[in-house]
């Protein structure tokens, strides 16, 4: 669920003043509550552009020097905070430098992949002269089923009707 900036600094302020946060409809409340600690720690790192919404986007650098941060003892948490990103996206980052080194942060892609259907390449090791050849022998296979198909249907028209 997103919530507007205005709610999260309301919370902020309910936060850092003690008072009570009353837990949005359809939310768990140790899960709202860990929610705003998030914010507050996002807002005292970045201030209000920490709430915006939209992820901030970090080069390469930035990358790594978040994961050399935490490769010196900081927590992916603190790091991750202070950048206004998720902790989750830290370790996945981190793991990926881990793997690949840094050939895999370079070419992560951002964002959903296409829903577009892509219909299937031809083979293109195959000549044209081939792929003629085949679509050639298909035809003739569907001729003959077609034939005999034809064949049946006017075996079964040719015999007496029974009777009911």
């Amino acid at each position: 669920m997103k919530y507007s900036k205005e709610f999260k600094l309301e919370c902020i302020r309910k936060y850092k003043n003690g008072e009570y946060i009353e837990d949005p409809p359809s939310t768990r409340h140790d899960t709202f509550h860990k929610q705003v600690r998030k914010w507050v720690r996002i807002y005292d790192s970045l201030g209000e552009v920490g709430l915006e919404h939209g992820r901030p986007t970090l080069d390469i650098d930035q990358k790594l020097e978040l994961i050399r941060r935490v490769e010196n003892g900081e927590s992916y948490k603190s790091a991750a905070y202070s950048v206004g990103i998720g902790d989750g996206l830290l370790i996945k980052w981190h793991n990926i430098y881990l793997e690949s080194g840094i050939d895999g942060l370079k070419s992560l892609k951002r964002g959903r992949p296409s829903m577009n259907k892509k219909k299937p390449k031809k083979d293109k090791d195959k000549s044209e002269l081939e792929l003629l050849k085949e679509e050639n022998e298909y035809l003739k296979a569907e001729n003959e089923y077609l034939k005999k198909l034809d064949a049946l249907v006017q075996k079964r028209k040719a015999q007496p009707q029974k009777k009911k």
